[in-house]
């Protein structure tokens, strides 16, 4: 055992006594606690699922000094699918508990911890609050150095019985020479937590999960294991792997939301990576003088991140990778206490949109400035009040500058977007795009066919020799290799449709590439941010198709009507920017966006702005 763990176990034992005893000269009174009104409360104190709940027992063994926990299923002898567990155990190697600490720690209050800012408990609620939001029986066993195992057993229909009996009462939560049951103390093979071999520790055992089994999408084996390992690897992003965490063998991993530590898990999911964006770090001077510090650390991801193919994010089928539910769940401020996740929340000055969802911020707080957050006893809600969400917001010495991280985060992932449609316009895949295709079928309607004169046919051959040229740049490979490429791409496609921001100009551009007509669309124009994005797949292609009707006339032009149409083209879109700016607000756009970018985000989504 290290030196610094036997102190720590020393005087854990030493805090236990002090406690046990200023309890008992208190005398019984803290039965009263156990009123059949107040365990049916209890029971329903509302855990975001049974993730967070169990977080609250892992909180209570890092807290002990644990280096490792696992989380265990049990079954009855009567299970044999063993597809649903019949019981849920924590078990720790931390200091353990004196058989008299037993029967105060399932008490709600209970706590030799009291009032503590230096780890994550301080009210003594976590232990009996999560038992009861999962199960109407629980027990706990517990060992300390020296001891042996000490039990005590939690059944709530029979503490409600005797609720008015405080003797009574006291007799069921005395503790009880008791060994735990043998799943619990060793798991599978794959779990290193030997408890016979230790010479502390505790185990939890959720014994009759009556609440738990009214969760469809938790009660399994599979889909429980599942759950908990995503959800505790972000809840212990940064006490992962320096603690072990196991979940029914499994080692848990960290599940970083900024996905910014190469050990998380999803880091590897494709080749693209998020970006680091400097926070910031501050303290908080309180009223006694002490202080607290404030730390923040961002990230923003390219807008193919969440794509299992990154180089066709939208084409029909696409699918979202592992990365897109953590992206979506935890969409706001990421709030950790002790680095320890405790809720995601909106800045109280802006809302996050779910085009949002490819930046991130985390604000880690000190628990000495609990009084700023408003901690939950659950430890899973956060309120920050108004002079907290003044420093967070502005910038100087002893401030977040969080307006204006949030600000420069959302301009580079309107860049990152930006950047991307234009190469997507330069990326033509081999099936015809529906707005490109209708135009294919319909050129037999034409009344007149107009053949481009030399001066059209050379601005032609010049902007293919641009685009050949930019993307010889980007990819390294010879110009004359990257030139007949894209010279067979644009004779295979004739109509092609490229998007990219042109600030303060035309809302469209026609462009004659060689054989090929293309329309480029102005990514920074309203026509694009207010009616395009805004639009339906089917909405968007007809969209393009008149787009490409305008401008094949534009092309097609020779002579005074070529200059009519570049003239009155920039007229169109200033007379569209403000009719379109008054039309759709941009606080309506904002939430136009929100109400739609879920169906073209979610898993299967079919694609709409692939390329052709």
């Amino acid at each position: 055992m290290s030196e610094n763990k036997q102190e720590m176990m020393i005087d854990t034992i030493d805090r236990q006594r002090e406690y046990v005893q200023k309890q008992k000269e208190k005398g019984h009174g803290l039965g009263i606690v156990f009123a059949d009104a107040f365990l049916r409360g209890m029971r329903d104190i509302g855990y975001k699922s049974p993730a967070w709940a169990l977080a609250e027992m892992v909180d209570n063994s890092l807290q002990a000094g644990a280096a490792s926990v696992s989380i265990r299923f049990g079954f009855t002898k009567d299970n044999k699918t063993e597809v649903k567990p019949d019981m849920v155990a924590v078990c720790d190697d931390g200091n353990g508990m004196i058989p008299e600490m037993l029967g105060y720690a399932v008490r709600w209050g209970g706590t030799d911890r009291e009032g503590d800012r230096t780890g994550f408990g301080r009210y003594g609620y976590g232990l009996p609050s999560s038992a009861v939001s999962l199960a109407c029986r629980y027990t706990v066993y517990s060992k300390a150095a020296g001891g042996h195992w000490y039990a005590v057993t939690i059944d709530i229909a029979e503490l409600s019985a005797v609720a008015g009996d405080l003797p009574a009462t006291e007799a069921k939560l005395a503790p009880v020479r008791a060994e735990p049951p043998k799943w619990a103390v060793r798991g599978n093979d794959d779990d290193r937590l030997d408890l016979s071999k230790a010479k502390s520790g505790t185990i939890i055992v959720l014994e009759d999960l009556d609440r738990l089994k009214r969760l469809g999408g938790w009660i399994k084996v599979s889909s429980l294991e599942t759950k908990l390992l995503q959800h505790l690897g972000v809840i212990y992003r940064h006490w992962l792997p320096g603690h072990r965490l196991t979940i029914n063998g499994t080692q848990a991993q960290a599940v970083d939301p900024l996905f910014l530590m190469e050990h998380a898990r999803f880091y590897d999911e494709t080749p693209l990576r998020a970006q680091a964006v400097e926070g910031r770090t501050f303290e908080v001077e309180m009223a006694n003088g002490t202080k607290g510090r404030i730390s923040i650390r961002a990230s923003v991801m390219p807008p193919n991140f969440q794509w299992v193919d990154p180089e066709h994010p939208k084409t029909k089928g696409a699918k979202t990778n592992k990365r897109f539910d953590i992206m979506k769940d935890y969409n706001g401020l990421l709030i950790c206490r002790e680095r320890r996740q405790i809720d995601c929340i909106p800045a109280k000055w802006a809302s996050f949109q779910n085009n949002d969802r490819n930046i991130k911020i985390e604000i880690d707080f000190d628990p000495r400035l609990d009084e700023f957050f408003g901690i939950t006893t659950s430890k899973q809600q956060i309120e920050i009040d108004d002079e907290m969400w003044e420093r967070l917001r502005n910038d100087g010495k002893n401030g977040g500058a969080l307006a204006n991280l949030l600000k420069d985060l959302r301009s580079r992932a309107k860049d990152m977007k930006a950047e991307f449609d234009a190469s997507s316009g330069n990326r033509q895949s081999e099936a015809p795009r529906p707005s490109a295709a209708a135009m294919l079928e319909t050129e037999k309607f034409k009344d007149t066919v107009s053949e481009p004169t030399a001066e059209q046919k050379k601005e032609g051959e010049k902007n293919l020799d641009e685009v050949a040229a930019a993307l010889a740049k980007a990819s390294g490979l010879p110009k004359d290799q990257v030139k007949e490429q894209v010279t067979q791409e644009t004779t295979k496609h004739r109509w092609f449709v490229e998007f990219t921001p042109i600030p303060e100009g035309p809302f469209y551009r026609p462009v004659r590439l060689g054989e090929q007509k293309r329309v480029v669309v102005n990514t920074e124009h309203p026509f694009y941010t207010k009616l395009y994005e805004a639009a339906s797949p089917e909405a968007r292609w007809a969209l393009e198709v008149v787009l490409f009707v305008l401008g094949e006339r534009e092309l097609d032009a020779k002579g005074e009507a070529e200059t009519f149409y570049k003239s009155e083209r920039h007229k169109w879109s200033d007379r569209l920017r403000r009719a379109l700016d008054q039309l759709v607000p941009d606080d309506a756009l904002a939430d136009k966006l929100a109400s739609m970018a879920e169906s073209l985000h979610e898993p299967s989504a079919e694609g709409d702005e692939g390329t052709s």
